[in-house]
């Protein structure tokens, strides 16, 4: 018998320990491609001692190169039977896939395997999917998003867990290191030709980039994987951060998030990016299509002397800055605002569509005091029927006080009311008169004294 590399599968251990990716007695789907990598994972998990792992073995056989891909998942079939484990396999045309989604290859082949292994791990009921990934995936990773552009996020390159359920416990051994323990316990693996194809960034960077920056530092590999760690507890720590001032500063309803700007931007500026882009993430529930460019609109936005301005954004997200208050609305939720009457026939209850209600009834006699949810209408000057309907451009009013007309807008404009909330503000009309800006402000029409012995009073309950 040969026995494993005990100090390997010591340092294996720790990392799992120590970055809690899952316990003793789980079930785990180990992603078995037949490489050197996914190889020596499903022989270091069966070698973990006192974990008892439940072990199963999944492939996916992208048919991508013929008879060396059928190859591949018969030498994995045979490699899950030395082992005794169960194993589950799937054939997918990534080619067609790709075609057919108008994709590329590489996201053709991830999408097939995230659903292969998403499901697998639902049927089982396991608590992770094991992957190959080790320190020179990770230092790879970490150099192909440089190059393309990214942020402490993307720096800190492939998490030990993700939010999928993957787990990667081989991010601290090379890959050197894993065939060397291949080789020491007498297995065998499979090469894929298309490791070595340079049409593909990654295998550029392996083959090309790589090699030509161990000429400066021949310990290169080592080092990125080190520094994607640092990013990562760096980032997790603004994570933290991140989600105590988002909760402080932004408030969240169905469809929309707000923040009060002067508060707001007490934040430093790299601090707001990450609470702007946390906001958006919650609202919509991905951050697909936003980029930098974005966020600095938003953070422009907010910098700016102007007091109303809209910004579009991706998945259909419309940004509003209105005087001191930033407002992220889905498009749906814009939509959905839509005009409404309703005929206020006398005294009664009256529902509103969007659950808000009315009060009208005759006021008793004496000191009538109005407040800014509370108005009373002479029903000499004013009588029934009544129209409660939302406000639209040209409506004018009376104001208390007064004797000439005034745009409902401009009264808006001078009490600072937000755009978006001034289609939600009904206004209440006998006739062509407009009695009461609900909330806001009521006419002179509504002028009432203890005399009027028919005066209405009307409460607005929203």
């Amino acid at each position: 018998m040969i026995f494993p590399d005990t100090a390997l599968v010591s340092r294996v251990e720790q990392s799992i320990r120590r970055q809690g990716l899952f316990r003793p007695g789980d079930t785990l789907v180990v992603a078995l491609s037949g490489g050197a990598d996914s190889s020596a994972l499903l022989d270091l998990l069966s070698q973990l001692p006192g974990y008892n792992l439940h072990l199963i073995v999944a492939h996916l056989n992208h048919t991508l190169r013929g008879a060396e891909s059928d190859a591949d998942q018969e030498f994995c079939r045979e490699l899950a039977s030395r082992y005794g484990l169960p194993f589950e396999v799937r054939r997918v045309d990534v080619r067609g896939m790709a075609t057919e989604l108008r994709l590329n290859l590489e996201d053709a082949g991830r999408k097939a395997r995230i659903e292969f292994m998403d499901g697998l791990r639902t049927s089982y009921g396991a608590a992770a999917v094991a992957l190959g990934h080790h320190a020179d995936d990770q230092a790879e990773t970490v150099l192909m998003r440089l190059l393309r552009g990214s942020g402490m996020t993307g720096l800190s390159g492939m998490a030990y867990r993700n939010d999928r359920g993957y787990v990667r416990p081989l991010l601290e051994v090379s890959r050197a290191e894993l065939e060397q323990y291949l080789r020491s316990r007498g297995l065998g693996w499979r090469e894929d030709a298309s490791n070595c194809d340079t049409l593909y960034l990654r295998n550029r960077i392996r083959h090309q980039l790589l090699p030509l920056l161990e000429e400066y530092n021949p310990a290169i590999r080592a080092s990125l994987a080190a520094t994607a760690s640092i990013i990562r507890e760096d980032a997790a720590l603004l994570e933290e951060l991140t989600e105590q001032s988002f909760a402080e500063f932004w408030r969240m309803e169905e469809g929309r998030g707000s923040c009060h700007i002067p508060q707001f931007r007490t934040l430093p500026l790299s601090l707001r990016r990450k609470v702007l882009r946390h906001a958006f993430r919650r609202l919509t529930g991905s951050l697909a299509e936003v980029g930098l460019s974005h966020i600095d609109a938003l953070c422009s936005m907010l910098d700016s002397d102007r007091p109303n301005a809209r910004l579009s954004l991706p998945q259909q997200v419309t940004a509003v800055r209105e005087y001191d208050r930033l407002l992220l609305l889905k498009s749906d939720k814009i939509a959905g605002e839509q005009d409404f009457e309703l005929i206020i026939t006398g005294p009664g209850n009256y529902l509103l569509p969007d659950g808000r209600s009315l009060t009208v009834a005759v006021a008793d006699a004496g000191v009538r005091t109005a407040g800014s949810c509370t108005a009373f209408v002479n029903s000499e000057s004013a009588p029934f029927p009544w129209l409660i309907r939302t406000f639209r451009p040209g409506d004018r009013i009376t104001p208390f006080g007064m004797s000439g007309r005034k745009k409902v807008k401009d009264v808006f404009i001078d009490r600072k009311i937000p755009a978006s909330e001034r289609t939600r503000i009904p206004l209440l009309f006998c006739g062509n008169d407009l009695l009461w800006i609900v909330g806001v402000s009521v006419s002179e029409l509504c002028r009432t004294d203890t005399a009027v012995n028919r005066a209405i009073q009307v409460v607005w309950h929203g």
